[in-house]
């Protein structure tokens, strides 16, 4: 693993309608969200040993692209749903609000979250969201290490999946080349509804900020608020 700063990336955005699945309808399997697009996954929060999976995987685009490098990280951002609050306010700050490679978390204590391990290269990073009685808000977030060089997310191939290890699969892909970010995030999911609502969010940082996502109470996410991370 390095450890300093980050990278930029290529093309133009491409832009498709919005795909909305109500609220209430659960997700079909495999479904495939559009720009801006929402599917919900149903769950029984009363029954304790549920959980969903968030992957993030790259499969680091053409062989040029993996050769230059293509080290990305997944963040879940986290919400409690005790903490759920309407007006606003901030998550705590790192520990506390980001699971990641340094911050593995746990299934058995708060946040009832697991990270499962950092990949250097491209592939798949995982993390396991337990307890969604006590979950309010989570963000798949992607950071992109320096020694990547250029290169968009979108580029390397990145997206996030979401699934329940059953039925229900929903993957979130990226459809903007943004040649300055080193951050992304890339997929909301709400615990507040009735199961769990997944919306293809795709922020990206401003350019050359290495500050990652801050998710606020209300579900709201804070491009280049938190504090400034190093790969």
């Amino acid at each position: 693993m390095s450890l300093f700063r980050k990278k930029p990336a290529p093309a133009a955005p491409t832009v498709t309608e919005p795909t909305h699945v109500p609220l209430g309808a659960p997700a079909a399997t495999g479904i495939n969200l559009t720009k801006g697009g929402s599917s919900s996954i149903s769950l029984s929060k009363s029954d304790p040993t549920v959980q969903i999976t968030a992957h993030l995987d790259w499969d680091g685009g053409s062989a040029s692209r993996r050769a230059r490098g293509a080290d990305l990280e997944l963040y879940v951002l986290h919400v409690s749903a005790a903490d759920v609050v309407a007006g606003g306010q901030r998550s705590q700050p790192l520990p506390g609000g980001a699971i990641y490679y340094r911050n593995l978390g746990s299934l058995e204590q708060p946040p009832y979250i697991r990270h499962h391990g950092d990949s250097l290269t491209p592939g798949r990073e995982t993390a396991t969201i337990a307890r969604p009685d006590q979950q309010g808000y989570a963000l798949i977030c992607a950071y992109s290490a320096v020694g990547n060089g250029v290169g968009s997310f979108k580029e390397y191939g990145a997206r996030a999946i979401i699934t329940d290890g059953r039925e229900q699969t929903v993957s979130v892909p990226l459809y903007d080349n943004n040649r300055h970010a080193y951050w992304v995030a890339i997929a909301l999911v709400d615990f507040t509804h009735d199961g769990a609502v997944i919306s293809q969010v795709e922020r990206y940082s401003r350019p050359g900020s290495e500050a990652r996502p801050v998710l606020y109470s209300n579900g709201r996410i804070g491009m280049d608020e938190g504090p400034v991370e190093f790969k």
